[in-house]
């Protein structure tokens, strides 16, 4: 008995410790957009109202994150930093559709990406947004993936035909909101840095290895010039006099 509840509490400890090096950021207004880059203007859809974000790392004015398993930012003063891990971080929504339609790469019926011809198959909701309203009453499109043939695609759909209830379960959960502070550092790959930092690096490192450059090539071109002119002789002045030529001494 004592050797089981010594167990437990060593997996409660090691559940905490792994906890206090999760951060989650709630999103406790509507409006907060999932984003493709550190841009609002690649916006790739709004997140449901009370769920949550695993954060990375910070980028500017924004959070790398990950969301539902996919990958952006969210804009930092739009979310609530929180230390800890939620049991139900995304919300677990599905949906099918009335009538057959297809999967878009934008909001939009411009571009599909794969046809939904068969109204059994289940969608996975990751959140809204709104596009082409293809009712007078209806502009919203859902962002979900399905599986087609063994593949996976990701894209939006129009709700006007699926049968998604409006109204998803709030979550509840809440932790201890910390700074950004608390975040470790992130990666120093390259390419995780924004595009900002990685111009200011290039530069800083350019610009001294330039200067050494020029230094160590400076000396060899003065050494070569000055050479060169040691090597031209002035050619004595010779005057003809008949069958000889007088040399100026002056001159050898």
């Amino acid at each position: 008995m004592f050797a089981l509840v010594a167990l437990g509490n060593c997996q409660f400890a090691a559940s905490n410790a792994e906890d206090e090096k999760n951060f989650y950021a709630k999103v406790q207004n509507t409006g907060v957009s999932l984003c493709s880059s550190p841009s609002e203007a690649s916006a790739m859809f709004e997140i449901p109202y009370s769920y949550f974000v695993k954060v990375d790392y910070v980028v500017d004015d924004f959070f790398k994150v990950s969301f539902n398993g996919l990958e952006g930012y969210v804009k930092k003063d739009k979310v609530s930093l929180m230390q800890g891990t939620p049991i139900n971080p995304y919300p677990n929504a599905s949906f099918k559709l009335f009538v057959p339609f297809a999967l878009y790469e934008s909001a939009s019926q411009e571009s599909s990406v794969v046809a939904l011809d068969d109204t059994a198959l289940s969608l996975k909701y990751y959140g809204t947004k709104v596009g082409q309203a293809l009712r007078t009453d209806n502009n919203i499109w859902y962002y979900a993936s399905v599986q087609v043939e063994d593949k996976q695609y990701f894209g939006y759909v129009f709700s006007g035909v699926t049968d998604l209830l409006t109204r998803i379960e709030v979550n509840n959960e809440i932790f201890t909101i910390v700074s950004e502070d608390a975040l470790l550092p992130p990666s120093t790959s390259f390419t995780t840095l924004s595009n900002g930092t990685k111009v200011l690096l290039i530069v800083a490192i350019s610009i001294p290895s330039l200067l050494i450059l020029y230094f160590l090539i400076k000396p060899s071109k003065i050494l070569q010039t000055s050479k060169a002119k040691k090597k031209v002789k002035k050619e004595p002045k010779r005057v003809r006099h008949g069958d000889y030529f007088e040399f100026d001494e002056s001159e050898l």
